[in-house]
């Protein structure tokens, strides 16, 4: 097998530049460039006998589309050789940006958050990683890239690698692992357990076989305990903590883009301020271990305490509210008075719903004002009812927990004495059930009847006339008041608009010799391959012609509202008419601009139309410094 060496040629189109520096064995990456789309790439040499499994691999990843994933773009095989063809890495390792110093608990909270979704979404289409580590999560311009996707998990080849559940959990302790290492710089085994890791690649920091690993508190104080329990967690003996990267998402929410790190060379803050304490921010707690036996909450073995309630997250944005801690409460007098005002007020409120008065109004104010006074008409003793504990007694500082007071019966009332607004209530209470039940029997009842006498009228056999026409005999003894009128028509189905073939255009005149062999490409519903247009030295086609279009013809006439083009140009200007070969520059003109890598035209209103044109007025610059027309697809809606 021949080597690989600068400036060949891999299956005509990628050029190898300069071989890159990689932390795994088995695979050989290069620094190429696409030649016919003119961009950057990486090229990688599959090397070993299994190297097909590595390509089915990349294949499938090659689905999965997420701006927090780096793309699979090829898989190829030439002269014997394997070959996966990705988008270059670009930004700063994890491993970089932990040598300056370990990460604030925001920015390591950001970066692994966002990692996790990217491989959540690769889970759901049956992808996973398999090999993470600190290499293989970057950070460029502000967005977390995971790379590898797809292919280091399956090097080298002499381990089937796992699937299903148990890559998900593998997946989820990785990250976990590395969310401890963002925060210490203390590498766990699980952040390097790739099976084709090269072994020379490993950081000092790395925990050994041997080792104990620390919490992560005990190597930087700052912290969250959120945090340093799930790393403790998932990373112990016991099958514990998140076991999908979607539970991981969860359990970190919520996270600001803004905490992640810059991907330049300014040196890390080394000591951070981090988020602050439980008395005056988020207690936060993870919801795997919420309310179990294993870290029971405080209060929860107290008589009367009903269980703590979970996260409640917002419809709107899915965080988590922040709430003060307890110590912010005010003390046991307060909250003493607070209960006594709400067990007034529920007293209040049945003697109002009696009695049809605005009780409900005065028991309200009572509450408003704290509950500090209130009328002795409204206690509990004066309506017969023991004194209730206050509401906050369990829970409040100091003392031990106040049980509630044993209930007394009621005295019952002596003979010919006047009766009370609340005994009057409980006596003339109203039970609508009966009479809801009985509406509902009658509905059915009506509902039946009617559905009989309509579903066996209007069947009477017709009798027909010579000339075709139902005589009056063939009703009920009326005449059709539509006799002789022409029936209305149905309203026609809505067309959807469907793309039959495309080819490449030129002004009359001119030859067409913008490679229209390669039309077909820009409507076969494959985002890899792509028309393009001849180079030109300068944006107005170096003076050969005044435009290049492509026609794109519809199965039938069909309204379209926009058009959608998948490019890797950005600039330049192109036009969309509703016109066809004949007259590419005329017809309507029904949107304009520049171009960009995903552009979406729509138009100001619907046009009914079977061919549209995409015309070229000016073509945009590639990196050589040369202008040329790409479009890899074409979609009309």
């Amino acid at each position: 097998m021949d080597s690989l060496e600068p400036g060949m040629l891999v299956v005509a189109r990628y050029r190898l530049e300069e071989p890159l520096a990689t932390d795994l064995l088995g695979v050989q990456p290069w620094a190429a460039t696409d030649q016919i789309l003119d961009r950057p790439v990486r090229v990688s040499l599959i090397e070993g006998p299994d190297a097909g499994l590595t390509l089915d691999a990349a294949r499938r990843a090659a689905l999965i589309s997420d701006t927090h994933l780096t793309r699979v773009l090829d898989v190829l095989h030439d002269t014997g050789r394997d070959f996966v063809v990705t988008e270059p890495y670009s930004g700063v390792s994890l491993a970089d940006l932990v040598d300056r110093g370990p990460l604030s608990a925001r920015a390591a909270r950001a970066v692994i958050g966002d990692a996790a979704k990217a491989l959540e979404a690769a889970r759901r289409r049956g992808v996973h990683h398999g090999a993470l580590r600190p290499a293989a999560i970057r950070i460029h311009r502000g967005t977390v890239r995971v790379t590898g996707l797809g292919i280091d998990g399956t090097l080298p080849h002499s381990r089937t690698p796992a699937t299903g559940d148990v890559a998900s959990r593998d997946d989820a302790v990785g990250l976990v692992a590395l969310l401890h290492y963002a925060l210490t710089g203390v590498l766990p085994l699980a952040g390097s357990a790739a099976a084709a890791l090269d072994p020379r690649s490993l950081s000092p920091a790395h925990q050994g076989p041997d080792d104990v690993l620390a919490p992560p508190r005990e190597v930087v104080p700052s912290v969250p305990k959120d945090l340093d329990t799930l790393c403790v967690v998932t990373l112990g003996p016991h099958d514990d903590g998140p076991h999908t990267p979607g539970e991981l998402v969860k359990e970190l929410e919520p996270w600001d883009e803004e905490d992640l790190p810059a991907d330049d060379d300014e040196p890390a803050d080394p000591a951070p301020v981090d988020e602050p304490a439980s008395s005056t921010g988020v207690n936060r707690q993870s919801v795997r271990v919420f309310g179990s036996a294993a870290a029971p909450s405080a209060g929860a073995t107290m008589p009367g305490t009903p269980p703590p309630a979970g996260p409640v997250r917002r419809q709107s944005t899915g965080r988590i509210p922040r709430v003060a801690a307890t110590g912010s409460i005010p003390a046991a007098a307060g909250a003493a008075a607070l209960g006594a005002g709400l067990s007034a007020a529920a007293d209040d409120t049945v003697v109002a719903v009696a009695s049809g008065t605005a009780a409900v109004g005065a028991a309200s104010g009572s509450v408003a004002s704290g509950g500090a006074a209130l009328p002795p008409s409204v206690t509990p003793q004066a309506a017969g009812r023991p004194p209730q504990p206050p509401f906050g007694a369990f829970s409040s500082a100091g003392g031990p927990p106040v049980p509630p007071a044993p209930s007394t019966p009621r005295p019952a009332a002596a003979p010919g004495a006047p009766i009370s607004t609340t005994e009057r209530a409980r006596r003339f209470r109203f039970n609508p059930t009966p009479v809801v039940l009985t509406l509902m029997l009658a509905l059915l009842v009506v509902g039946g009847v009617v559905a009989k006498n309509t579903l066996f009228s209007g069947y009477t056999p017709a009798i027909v006339q010579p000339d075709g026409r139902p005589t009056a005999d063939s009703t009920d003894g009326t005449t059709d008041p539509t006799d002789g009128a022409t029936p209305t028509a149905e309203a026609p189905a809505a067309v959807v608009p469907v793309i039959a073939s495309g080819a490449q255009i030129s002004l009359p005149g001119n030859a067409p010799d913008d490679h229209p062999e390669l039309a077909a490409k820009a409507v076969d519903g494959d985002a890899q391959t792509a028309w393009y247009s001849r180079t030109y030295k300068t944006p107005q086609f170096g003076g050969y012609t005044h435009g290049v279009g492509f026609l794109v013809t519809l199965e039938q006439a069909a309204p379209v509202s926009s058009i959608f083009l998948s490019t890797n140009n950005t600039g330049g200007n192109v036009e969309i008419r509703a016109t066809d070969a004949s007259d590419p520059t005329g017809g309507t003109l029904l949107a304009s601009g520049p171009l960009q890598p995903e552009a979406a035209f729509s138009f100001a209103a619907p046009v009914e139309t079977s061919t549209i044109v995409i015309w070229f007025t000016e073509l945009p610059q590639v990196s050589s410094g040369e202008n040329r027309a790409n479009i890899f697809e074409i979609n009309v809606s």
